[in-house]
């Protein structure tokens, strides 16, 4: 394996959040100042992880812990939501995840648009349809740092 990238999850401030919550670090950057600084006008600066301490929804927070916990060896797992209603209603952001047995690779990340597949199939409709934002790069991360770091969020 070639580059392996840095995941940390961090307390941190952002942009339309006064508390410092859990944050997505990659690389030292936190993910949505990544995301922000290929797609500027896209309104991604300030996005927060889909913790799930702040989701409300009980079908979501299920749905949240199902698709990180998925043995699954890809799958589209929601890395980030909007921070005003912190549900999965809102912009989420993506990360097409594939598993190895060293090694989890966000192939991709993007900005889920399955509004009409949510309607019809409810959560396992998100991830259906997405805009990959081609500018980010894929990232390979150390298996178990990665689960280790974002299990602060997901659990």
């Amino acid at each position: 394996m070639g580059l392996v990238n840095k995941i940390e999850v961090e307390s941190l401030k952002s942009a339309h959040c006064e508390a410092e919550h859990h944050t997505i670090v990659t690389d030292g950057t936190p993910l949505d100042l990544l995301l922000h600084s290929q797609y500027p006008s896209d309104n991604l600066l300030g996005m927060i992880p889909t913790i799930i301490d702040w989701v409300d929804e009980p079908k979501e927070k299920e749905f949240l812990k199902k698709r990180f916990n998925s043995e699954d060896k890809e799958v589209i797992l929601p890395v980030l939501m909007c921070p005003d209603d912190c549900d999965l209603l809102c912009t989420v952001i993506v990360a097409n995840v594939v598993k190895t047995d060293e090694y989890i690779i966000w192939k991709q990340v993007g900005i889920d648009r399955s509004n009409e597949e949510f309607r019809q199939l409810g959560y396992d409709g998100i991830g259906t349809t997405v805009d990959w934002l081609e500018k980010i790069p894929p990232m390979t991360f150390e298996n178990t740092i990665y689960i280790s770091q974002l299990r602060k969020i997901y659990d």
